[in-house]
């Protein structure tokens, strides 16, 4: 008999294929506006008014895109059939690796928090002794400068750092999605 969400999937391959016998259709009468076109005086070709041969484009591409529309779902619900569990110790092995995928992603995103805390650290450390002359005296507008490229030097060491972090953030937010998902079977 099979799980519901494989007659959904079914459903969606039906649909997917009909959709794929209206592009082709949407395609073909195209193609023949296309050709009529071809063959209409220079004037006509140039300076008529083209409405069907428009309205045929923008259903094509509306068809198109319901069909990616389907597509995705129907690739996200074979997903998530997949990794539903069908047993309890399926489901508790699935949580455990889940949270351990957690801590790993955790231990991640706090060595980029370190890394950036040592950069910011570092620039604190330059921007403490800028405008320093070689005569130990202190020029304001040599400090503005220099102040000035270690803070642009340290955005830019910051932001890979930031990238990464922000990414991190996102997986770990997925699996906690994922755990909150799995428990929910019983």
């Amino acid at each position: 008999m099979g799980y519901p969400g494989t007659r959904r999937i079914a459903k969606l391959t039906k649909g997917v294929a009909a959709l794929d016998k209206s592009i082709l259709h949407a395609s073909a009468a195209l193609e023949q506006e296309k050709q009529e076109l071809g063959q209409e005086s220079f004037f006509r070709r140039h300076f008529g008014a083209h409405k069907s041969h428009e309205a045929s484009g923008a259903r094509l591409l509306d068809l198109r895109q319901r069909k990616a529309q389907l597509d995705s779902l129907a690739q996200k619900l074979h997903t998530a059939i997949d990794s539903t569990p069908r047993s309890a110790e399926e489901k508790s092995l699935l949580v455990k690796e889940l949270r351990l995928r957690k801590k790993e992603l955790q231990a991640e995103k706090r060595e980029a928090s370190a890394a950036m805390t040592s950069i910011r650290k570092e620039a604190r450390v330059e921007s403490v002794h800028a405008g320093k002359t070689w005569l130990g005296l202190y020029d304001s507008s040599l400090a503005a400068a220099q102040r000035r490229a270690i803070r642009y030097a340290k955005e830019a060491a910051l932001n890979p750092h930031e990238d990464s972090k922000a990414a991190i953030e996102r997986q770990i937010a997925q699996v906690e999605r994922d755990i909150l998902w799995l428990e929910r079977f019983q």
